[in-house]
C-alpha cells in the first residue's frame, strides 16, 4: 500500500445494529448479565476505554475474557498505541516483555500474578457503561497495530510486527476465504476454543468478527461436554474454530455435538480420516487453514475431500515457491515447507525443510510418521520427532504417545508395518499429556525437556 501512512482505515465494516459478540459471564466493567452486544454498544465501550488507558507506547493484554481482550485491543489501536501478544500470561513472559518495551502497561481482567513494578489496568475495575456509537473510529493504516511472536516450534520467539493495514487487508481477505461470498450478508455464530493472543485465534476470533458478519462468544471451553453447551447455547448457524489436537479430542470423546455448519482448524498434522470423523461428529464442513505467525492465514482445503491446498486470492508464491508476498505484507516471507504445484496456486506440502531424515543411509519423513501415529485406533496424542544427538553414533526417532486403551506391542506393530526398521521410534514412551501450548502447538525446546524429565 503506496500511501499507507497517508490513510485512515475503519476499526471495523459492521451494521451498528447487528449482534457483535455473546457474553457468557458477568462482566462488571460493563455491568453485563450474560447477553447479546451489538455492534454499537461495543464501539461505546472501546471509545470510554480508549479515553481511559494511560500513555504509553504499548499494550501488554492478557485479558482472558475474550470479549474483554477485544476491548482493550481496539481501544489501544483507537489510543495508537501497539498491542503486545504474548505467548503466555507466565511472569517470565511479562517481564521479558517490559524489558524489550519499556514504554508498555498491562491490561487484564483479573490476573493475580503480575509482576511489579507495572502498570496495570483491570478491565473488571474500569466503570465502562454509557450509550451506544454508531460513529466507527478511523485508525491509521500505517499505524503498527501489533506484535505477535512466534510459537517457539523452530526456535526462539520472533517478533513480527503487524501495521493496522496489513490487518485490514488480510481480514477481509479471510473472510472471503474462509466464510464465502456471503459473509457480509449471513450472520454466523462462531465458538473457538483458542486463545486470542495467537495469530489464528486473533485472526479468527477478534479479526474476523471486524470485518464479517460474525458473533463471537467470549467462552473458551476445554472438556467435550463444556464444548457441546457453548455450542448449544448458540443459534445456527453455527461456527467452531478450533485445532486438530482438541478436534481429536472431542470427536474421540462419545460426546453428541450440536449441529455445527462450519469448522475452521489451524494445520498440524491432520489426517483425512480425522476430517471425515470431525464432519460426520459435527455435521458440517471442515476447512483447513495453513498460514504462520509472519503471514497469517494463506491457504485452505477440505481435508475430508483431498490434500490439495488453494492459495488465498491476494498472495503468490516467489522465487522458485520459497518465499510468500503479498501487497499488504510488510515484506515477502520464507516459507517454512516445501511447496508442490502445478499452476501456482493448488499446491501440496511436501513437508518442513527440516522434515526429512537420514539413517544408515536412509531417508525419511516425520511428517509421515506422525500422520502414520495420529491415524493410529486408540492414540490420542502423539508426536515423533528427532531428539538432541546423544553420545551414540545414530540418533533414531522417539514416540511421545498418549493412548486410549492402545500398547506399546500394539503401536509397535502398527510402526512395523508401514516403516522401515531404522526409523522405528527408540524410544516408544506412554504418557498422560503432552506440553502443548493453548493454541495446540508443541515448541521444540518444551518437547524436549520434557523427554530429558521422561528419561530422568
Amino acid at each position: 500500500m503506496r500511501t499507507a501512512e497517508l490513510e485512515y482505515l475503519p476499526l471495523l465494516e459492521r451494521r451498528s445494529d447487528d449482534c457483535f459478540a455473546r457474553v457468557s459471564t458477568m462482566l462488571p466493567a460493563l455491568g453485563l448479565q450474560p447477553t447479546a452486544v451489538r455492534v454499537d454498544e461495543f464501539i461505546g465501550q472501546v471509545k470510554r476505554l480508549a479515553a481511559r488507558l494511560p500513555e504509553a507506547g504499548y499494550t501488554i493484554n492478557l485479558c482472558d475474557n475474550r470479549y474483554l481482550f477485544t476491548l482493550g485491543f481496539c481501544a489501544a489501536l483507537v489510543r495508537g498505541q501497539t498491542n503486545l501478544l504474548p505467548q503466555n500470561r507466565a511472569t517470565a513472559t511479562q517481564t521479558l516483555l517490559r524489558e524489550q518495551y519499556p514504554d508498555s502497561y498491562v491490561l487484564h481482567d483479573g490476573l493475580d500474578n503480575l509482576i511489579a513494578p507495572c502498570p496495570a489496568f483491570n478491565l473488571n475495575q474500569i466503570d465502562l457503561r454509557g450509550e451506544p456509537e454508531c460513529d466507527v473510529p478511523q485508525i491509521p493504516a500505517s499505524q503498527l497495530a501489533a506484535i505477535a511472536f512466534t510459537s517457539g516450534s523452530t526456535g526462539q520467539p520472533k517478533a513480527n510486527l503487524k501495521p493496522w493495514h496489513t490487518f485490514v487487508t488480510s481480514s477481509r481477505m479471510n473472510a472471503k476465504e474462509m466464510l464465502g461470498s456471503d459473509y457480509h450478508n449471513t450472520l454466523r455464530f462462531a465458538l473457538a476454543t483458542v486463545p486470542a493472543q495467537h495469530m489464528w485465534g486473533l485472526e479468527t476470533s477478534l479479526l474476523l468478527p471486524l470485518f464479517a458478519r460474525l458473533c463471537i462468544s467470549d467462552q473458551r471451553p476445554l472438556f467435550p461436554l463444556d464444548v457441546a453447551n457453548a455450542l448449544q447455547q448458540l443459534p445456527a448457524p453455527r461456527l467452531l474454530i478450533s485445532t486438530p489436537v482438541h478436534l481429536r479430542a472431542l470427536v474421540s470423546s462419545g460426546v453428541t455435538m450440536p449441529e455445527t455448519e462450519q469448522l475452521l482448524c489451524a494445520t498440524a498434522p491432520l489426517s483425512t480420516e480425522l476430517a471425515q470423523a470431525t464432519e460426520g461428529c459435527f455435521g458440517g464442513d471442515l476447512i483447513e487453514v495453513y498460514g504462520c505467525s509472519e503471514v497469517g492465514s494463506m491457504a485452505r482445503r477440505r481435508t475430508a475431500h483431498g490434500d490439495v491446498w488453494r492459495l488465498f486470492e491476494g498472495l503468490e508464491f516467489a522465487e522458485e515457491l520459497t518465499v510468500i508476498r503479498g501487497s499488504h505484507l510488510p515484506q515477502q516471507q520464507p516459507v517454512q515447507d516445501r511447496i508442490e504445484t502445478s499452476d501456482g496456486r493448488a499446491f501440496r506440502l511436501l513437508g518442513r525443510s527440516d522434515d526429512m531424515i537420514e539413517i544408515a543411509g536412509k531417508r525419511g519423513s516425520l511428517q509421515e510418521m506422525n500422520k502414520l501415529l495420529l491415524a493410529t485406533p486408540g492414540v490420542v496424542d502423539g508426536v515423533v520427532f528427532m531428539p538432541e544427538p546423544g553420545q551414540q553414533t545414530i540418533t533414531r526417532p522417539v514416540a511421545l504417545v498418549v493412548g486410549n486403551g492402545i500398547t506399546k506391542q500394539q503401536l509397535s506393530t502398527r510402526f512395523a508395518a508401514h516403516l522401515d526398521p531404522v526409523f522405528m521410534p527408540r524410544p516408544l514412551l506412554l504418557v498422560d499429556a503432552l506440553p502443548r501450548e493453548d493454541n495446540g502447538k508443541l515448541p521444540r525446546a518444551k518437547l524436549l525437556a520434557f523427554y530429558q524429565q521422561l528419561r530422568s
